[in-house]
């Protein structure tokens, strides 16, 4: 799967969701090259920014299925309920970054 793991998730036994959380909230205290090492691979800073890109692809594999339409507000696309997602954007127009309106438009 392309994602992170979410706070309480383990992976060979450690709670390796923990301890991301615990990165983003010690990220001024990391070193240089702590940051970079985590930047490398692409290490999300924001959760928020993650969930608001992992939705953004589930719209984008949508829309490769269904290129005639777009989701009804209920609608839901595996398991995430991308319609109300969708609206939720059009409504938040004004609070989103230049870059996430750039990637809806």
């Amino acid at each position: 799967k392309d994602r992170w793991p979410t706070q309480n998730e383990k992976y060979k036994s450690e709670n390796i969701g923990s301890w991301c959380m615990t990165q983003r909230r010690r990220k001024k205290q990391l070193t240089p090259e702590q940051t970079a090492k985590l930047d490398e691979i692409g290490f999300p800073w924001s959760v928020h920014n993650e969930r608001w890109e992992h939705c953004l692809k589930l719209l984008e594999e949508y829309r490769q299925e269904h290129k005639d339409r777009w989701p009804t507000q209920k609608e839901k696309y595996k398991s995430k309920n991308i319609g109300s997602w969708c609206v939720r954007q059009r409504a938040m127009k004004k609070q989103l970054t230049p870059e996430q309106t750039a990637k809806l438009d």
